[in-house]
């Protein structure tokens, strides 16, 4: 696994070296985008050196393209990575104010949190790629269900159902970036990530998998795979499809000989056109 740059980083960068050089005094600032584990001790607190008296934090959302608002104000457990404790109990009495639910909060130092950040999002895509595991394994083992052995493992507490249903693995902005980001960390300082690297390689085979169970299903040779709502993730509101994982298995089928066709609405079709050209056909339709 490679060492990521996240590239919001550099526009980061530019915006604290301009606040800097308004030399703010007894200010705290607060960082609310993903970063690499370190980045507000050895850059952020760099670019921000003529700021007397003034805090830097990491206060990193969890949110979902598509659903900002409602993951803002009710979300599980509000993180943050607190330059002092007066802007710790400013960041904590802001989000008890707005907050509609009561979120677990979380307080603790900005390289913490950095790492627990990426750390929640790798062990989800962890819990993906392991239900599609079990999945492949029950699909292949006779008079076994995936969805009742799944279910029975969610089941058990230290589990829990969240994120083990098995089907497409995992895709979008953030959790294949938040994998990768964590496993080439830990390489820059000498921990092997091997988690990250077979949660990784597993999301990539599956596609695979499933691409090999579709043509198996197929029902003639000239039968057309239609693909719908094909977003980064299902019912997606908004216009990102980095890494989806239907249009990996998509691409895999067309790329094999196979006649597909790509079934969204307007403004995702226009996306997967601009990035796939004449790979599948296309057609406007309704979202699924």
């Amino acid at each position: 696994m490679v060492h990521i740059q996240y590239p919001p980083c550099s526009k980061l960068g530019r915006v604290l070296s301009s606040i800097n050089k308004l030399r703010p005094s007894n200010k705290h600032i607060v960082i609310g985008c993903t970063v690499l584990p370190g980045y507000c001790q050895t850059v952020g607190s760099f670019l921000l050196e003529d700021c007397v008296n003034t805090t830097l934090s990491y206060n990193p959302e969890f949110i979902q393209q598509g659903d900002i608002i409602r993951g803002f104000l009710n979300p599980d457990m509000v993180l943050i990575g607190e330059g002092s404790e007066d802007a710790g109990d400013l960041l904590q009495g802001m989000y008890e104010a707005v907050c509609e639910n009561s979120p677990v909060i979380c307080r603790m130092s900005s390289a913490s949190a950095e790492v627990c950040k990426l750390s929640i999002n790798c062990f989800i895509t962890t819990k993906i790629s392991f239900a599609n595991m079990i999945g492949d394994i029950a699909d292949r083992t006779p008079g076994a269900n995936k969805d009742d052995i799944l279910r029975a493992v969610g089941s058990d507490s230290r589990v829990g159902l969240k994120c083990l249903k098995p089907g497409y693995g995992f895709g979008g902005p953030c959790f294949p970036r938040d994998n990768r980001a964590l496993g080439g960390y830990a390489s820059s300082i000498g921990v092997k990530p091997l988690v990250s690297i077979a949660t990784d390689e597993y999301n990539e085979y599956h596609a695979h998998v499933m691409a090999d169970a579709m043509e198996s299903a197929k029902e003639s040779p000239e039968a057309t795979f239609t693909f719908t709502d094909v977003a980064y993730k299902p019912n997606c509101a908004v216009a990102i499809i980095e890494e989806s994982q239907k249009l990996k298995v998509a691409g895999i089928l067309a790329k094999r000989g196979h006649q597909v066709v790509i079934k969204d609405r307007e403004f995702i079709i226009e996306l997967v056109r601009a990035e796939f050209g004449r790979l599948f056909g296309y057609e406007i339709g309704k979202q699924a």
